[in-house]
């Protein structure tokens, strides 16, 4: 069966709306996604593809994009071309399991790359990833909310957490988190589908959210509620220039800015509980 590729232009100051049309298309069936320089690629298999409810997504956010038929047997060589593996400095790196290459990091982290936001690609992912690995997480329960490709969960067991709570609203994240720390022998990891009122109610030492704007800004609240004094938030998923936003939600429910990275536009920053 072919697939078609939908190549669409996402200026940098409409950076923001790659999540929310990933997620758009994602209900539509669409299967992968890659993220190059102000185009995003979603893939969907051609059988099927709805050429009116893709238009209309495009038109409702002003977006122009192409569409192009790629034959079956070129869909492997295409993932291995769009793919490369990502290294974030000497510490981790992030590949798929057909990259044969080995790179002098500390870990490795081996991610079907069905979505290129849980890939290390992203520059979320990558700035979650670097301020993670600033931390001890030894014999420390996490929560991973919003979960995608499972990629924060797995890192955070590799660096020692003892009990892992992965949560997701979609169904392909929540397989794909169980898929991804299996073939990374990753065995402490609970995968759960749902959204803010399906995470256990519990203490946790570390929370990460990678999501967008919005859900943070109304969630904060409620994992505010789940972290204990000292625990630490991890947030990433919105612009650098909504950060006070960011800031401002959490300083009103009992965290204090802590630090913040910036890359391509995106920010990610760490808070701490009161």
């Amino acid at each position: 069966m072919n697939y078609i590729e939908v190549a669409i232009n996402i200026p940098e100051e409409k950076a923001a709306l790659s999540e929310i049309v990933v997620a758009f298309l994602a209900e539509q069936g669409y299967e992968s996604f890659s993220e190059e320089r102000e185009k995003l690629l979603a893939y969907v298999s051609e059988d099927i593809f709805d050429a009116d409810n893709t238009d209309m997504l495009m038109k409702a956010y002003n977006l122009t994009y192409t569409v192009n038929i790629i034959a079956q047997q070129n869909w492997n060589e295409e993932w291995e071309k769009n793919f490369d593996p990502t290294v974030i400095d000497d510490i981790l790196t992030i590949k798929a399991p057909f990259h044969s290459q080995e790179f002098n990091t500390v870990h490795t982290i081996i991610i079907e790359p069905k979505m290129s936001f849980g890939t290390g690609h992203h520059a979320t992912t990558y700035m979650m990833c670097k301020l993670m690995s600033e931390y001890d997480f030894s014999e420390s329960r996490v929560l991973d909310y919003g979960c995608g490709t499972g990629i924060l969960a797995i890192y955070a067991s590799i660096l020692g957490a003892s009990d892992i709570i992965a949560v997701d609203i979609d169904e392909w994240s929540y397989e794909n988190t169980v898929e991804n720390a299996h073939k990374n022998e990753i065995a402490n990891i609970t995968a759960i589908r749902g959204d803010i009122k399906s995470v256990p109610e519990l203490k946790y030492d570390f929370i990460f959210a990678n999501i967008n704007l919005n859900v943070l800004k109304k969630d904060i609240p409620v994992l505010s509620g789940y972290m204990n004094k000292g625990s630490v938030l991890f947030l990433s998923g919105f612009l650098i220039n909504e950060l006070p936003q960011i800031e401002k939600v959490c300083s009103d429910n009992g965290l204090f800015f802590v630090k913040n990275m910036e890359k391509d536009n995106w920010a990610g920053c760490i808070f701490n509980k009161n």
